[in-house]
């Protein structure tokens, strides 16, 4: 959370508030807050059609992609595992 509220140069009230108003975070046990960075720069940027995409499990999306790219994530890497996993399941030998 601290680290979001930096990012954002806002209170972290402010970013807790934001991550239950907008789904950018979710809480984990003990109460504390995790906040998706690619989320909450979507938002900060006023990318809502990229933010509905990303929170509808879009992550293949040019706009959503670019998120991934500019905070150096391969997402593609994840994607094409992810494939080869689903590939393998259905084809057991």
């Amino acid at each position: 959370m601290a680290q979001a509220a930096v990012i954002a140069r806002k209170a972290p009230r402010t970013v807790r508030e934001w991550a239950a108003r907008h789904d950018i975070g979710r809480r984990i046990v003990g109460g504390d807050w995790m906040i998706s960075h690619v989320a909450l720069l979507m938002l900060l940027e006023g990318n809502a059609t990229a933010l509905a995409r990303y929170l509808a499990g879009d992550r293949q999306s040019q706009d959503v992609a670019s998120y991934f790219s500019r905070l150096g994530v391969d997402f593609s890497a994840v994607i094409s595992a992810k494939s080869a996993i689903a590939a393998d399941m259905a084809n057991p030998t």
